[in-house]
């Protein structure tokens, strides 16, 4: 009874005190105006009720302080309650605040051999609350622990959590684990997940308009977005970018742009945290929502965010100090706006997150899904904002608690946060310090400069966007064939890495068939067709049935006519790809090459090159037109020979060998190149001849684009295996007449991995 006295009168002394003379004055005239505005404008009553909430929420917020430290001020809670319960110390702990009786996932975490519970009551709490080797701390218990944070956390909020990561801490914890007691664990096995195997994301150097990553969509689900994620990016279904496997990463990179997760982030299958947009307008897709167990988990660069909750995470030691969730926003937002800036601090004492396949089954709580739209406001309009915000923060401050504040004092200018969670966040650091926690040191391996060089560097490596989407893409499939088995996999998704046919809707594709090869005209529509809007087919001795498909031509050992014939019929596309139709182009390597250059293999000039003035070499095809198109003085321009020359070395005639599997020529040379291909006709100069010493002629190969081109003469069977290699843009030959069905077959099914690859 003397307690409840003592906050009613705590009550009645600060509404008393808010209603100063002042604020007395203030509050007539703001009455007045209403009354001679309400003549005018209909809503009156709309206009008394936003009046009145915000009178409400200001005594609101003065009566929560007082009752909070009225409360504070008196620890009624007998010595040895408290120290019975301080027994319980371990390395492992979970924290957990509820208003509930133990539900099942509590049963489950409460009883979890290697760990220990932490539950945080809060004024709804039930006053008897039991469960396993649980520690229950109630409300009066909380005021008796002799943390300052104490003093300024409000009741009836999720933030009284912040209470039980100071006490785990203070019991020896080396690991905390974050969650709710609706999130039912799946495994009885809660570790840390090795980054050997793991994927490595990353926000793209020169994509402005990219803020976050959607890990999502790395598990399969990039129809679903995390809480908090970028309004701006929902509708976007773009793939996640990576960056070369950690694995397969140099030591080097590896510490720059991979650095140790501190935080773990395991997903929820059946109904993920989403946003109450979602929920409001999609809700009915959740419930059996499940992401793919076998995707690596995904580990973010620095520069790079996702929004990560406090449901399923995990925090090492050196990450605790990012474990205060603020006060001055909503409960929808606070665990959000926490995971943002700690992963900006984390880059400076060299840490990142790594988000993992489920680990839990989320039973979701009951919630009214539009009192969750209106606590997520500041989600919906401030997410962008904070992100770039956080991606151009830094400090000079040599100690990460200083930098700390520092960001906290920079959230709160820029109205992210309230000043009572600057107020807050140095209650926090003097707590963490006062029970003896180390603060990791700034580290000097993050620098905003070197982090973006490193990246540039890792998406240039030939393995860029191949093995790690190798690797997840592997993952996703293994999980859609288990559709039978579970029929919510068949929800799962693979987009593309490139939106390719965007790429190329304005190149022309030319293939050129040889007289036998016809079958494969249907295959490789199909293969091409998705990425290449406009492809031309041309070929000798065309039967009937395929008069209206493949345009005729003779070309003989001469199939660059049909390039000819091409820009003729067409010239006015930006480039044209010529290739045979026993090759295999790899349309997302070519789509990440400069369309204003020339694709092309350099030629070897120890292998490659012939001078005409000295014998030919021991091979064939050395002879087959050459001598006619040099006597011909019309054949090349003095700036051509001039090119010539400058590549080869040689003052006079020379050949150029190449394979001719594939090749691209910009429009701005295109109408060059053609001219002097009519003069390699003329004197039916052989392709493999032709092709080269033409390109040279009218471009410089220092300004190509050297392509990664496979000729597989010896061992043709390797083609698939080939073709899945890092880098490599063409495979010659593929289709082998003695076996062109099951070849066919499974040039289809090399590029429906090639679409996602």
């Amino acid at each position: 009874m003397a307690r409840q006295h003592r906050v009613w009168n705590a009550c009645s002394r600060t509404i008393a005190g808010t209603l100063t003379r002042r604020r007395l004055s203030i509050l007539i005239g703001g009455i007045c105006v209403f009354f001679a505005l309400s003549f005018c404008y209909p809503n009156r009553a709309q206009l008394a009720q936003e009046y009145s909430d915000r009178l409400k929420r200001e005594i609101s917020s003065k009566v929560t302080r007082a009752i909070t430290n009225t409360l504070t001020d008196t620890c009624t809670v007998v010595n040895e309650q408290i120290t019975k319960k301080r027994a319980t110390t371990g390395n492992n702990w979970i924290v957990v605040t509820t208003i509930n009786p133990p539900t099942d996932a509590m049963e489950i975490l409460c009883n979890l051999e290697g760990w220990n519970v932490v539950v945080i009551a809060d004024t709804k709490s039930p006053k008897e609350w039991s469960c396993g080797s649980c520690v229950y701390l109630g409300v009066d218990e909380q005021q008796c622990l002799g943390f300052d944070i104490v003093e300024v956390t409000p009741f009836k909020a999720y933030t009284r959590k912040n209470i039980g990561y100071l006490w785990a801490i203070q019991q020896g914890a080396t690991t905390i684990f974050d969650t709710d007691d609706d999130n039912l664990p799946t495994s009885k096995n809660i570790v840390f997940e090795s980054t050997t195997g793991s994927v490595i994301a990353y926000r793209p150097v020169n994509e402005d308009s990219e803020k976050g990553v959607n890990v999502y969509a790395h598990f399969g689900r990039p129809d679903i977005w995390p809480r908090g994620f970028p309004l701006s990016e929902i509708n976007v279904r773009r793939p996640v970018q990576y960056l070369p496997s950690f694995n397969s990463l140099p030591e080097y990179e590896r510490q720059i742009v991979a650095p140790p997760p501190l935080i773990q982030q395991g997903l929820a299958d059946l109904d993920p945290d989403v946003d109450a947009i979602f929920r409001l307008t999609q809700g009915h897709e959740l419930k059996k929502t499940k992401f793919c167990k076998m995707s690596p988990s995904v580990q973010l660069s620095p520069g790079s965010f996702c929004p990560f909750n406090s449901q399923n995470t995990l925090f090492k030691h050196d990450a605790f100090w990012g474990l205060v969730l603020p006060i001055s926003v909503s409960f929808r937002v606070c665990d959000i706006w926490r995971g943002y800036w700690v992963q900006r601090l984390l880059w400076d004492v060299n840490g990142s997150v790594l988000f993992t396949k489920p680990t839990v089954d989320q039973i979701r709580n009951a919630h009214d899904y539009l009192a969750d739209f209106k606590d997520e406001q500041q989600l919906y309009e401030d997410s962008s904002r904070f992100i770039d915000f956080l991606a151009n923060w830094h400090s000079d401050s040599t100690t990460l608690e200083t930098r700390i504040i520092d960001l906290m004092k920079g959230m709160a200018g820029e109205k992210f946060i309230g000043a009572a969670d600057v107020d807050l966040t140095e209650r926090w650091i003097k707590d963490l310090q006062m029970i003896g926690y180390v603060f990791p040191k700034v580290s000097t391996v993050y620098n905003h400069d070197t982090v973006q060089k490193s990246l540039e560097v890792c998406q240039t490596s030939p393995q860029h966007l191949t093995d790690s989407r190798l690797l997840s893409v592997d993952a996703l499939r293994e999980c859609m064939a288990t559709t039978k088995a579970d029929p919510d996999m068949a929800k799962i998704q693979i987009i593309k890495s490139t939106d390719t046919a965007t790429v190329f809707k304005d190149i022309l594709l030319v293939i050129s068939f040889e007289r036998s090869s016809f079958e494969a005209l249907e295959p490789l529509l199909t293969i091409y067709k998705d990425h290449f809007p406009n492809i031309v087919f041309y070929g000798p001795d065309v039967p009937e049935g395929l008069a209206g498909k493949i345009k005729s031509i003779d070309h003989g050992e001469y199939g660059y006519k049909a390039l000819i014939l091409a820009m003729d019929e067409a010239p006015n596309y930006t480039g044209y790809i010529f290739t045979s139709s026993n090759t295999v182009l790899s349309p997302f390597q070519l789509a990440e090459m400069d369309q204003n250059k020339v694709w092309k293999h350099v030629p070897d000039l120890t292998k490659d090159i012939r001078d005409r003035s000295k014998p030919p070499p021991d091979q064939e095809n050395w002879e087959r037109g050459t001598e006619a198109l040099w006597n011909d003085a019309a054949s090349f321009t003095a700036a051509q020979k001039e090119r010539i020359s400058a590549f080869t070395g040689v003052a006079g005639p020379v050949d150029i060998k190449t394979h001719t599997g594939g090749f691209y020529i910009p429009k701005r040379i295109a109408g060059e190149f053609k001219d002097l291909l009519n003069h390699f006709v003329e004197h039916q100069v052989f392709v493999e001849l032709a092709i080269g010493l033409a390109l040279v002629a009218v471009e410089p190969p220092a300004q190509w684009e050297d392509m990664n081109e496979r000729y597989l003469w010896s061992d043709p069977h390797k083609w698939r295996e080939i073709l899945k290699e890092p880098g490599v843009a063409l495979v010659h030959p593929v289709l082998q007449t003695s076996s062109f069905p099951k070849t066919a077959t499974d040039i289809i099914e090399i590029w429906d991995w090639t679409k996602v690859v």
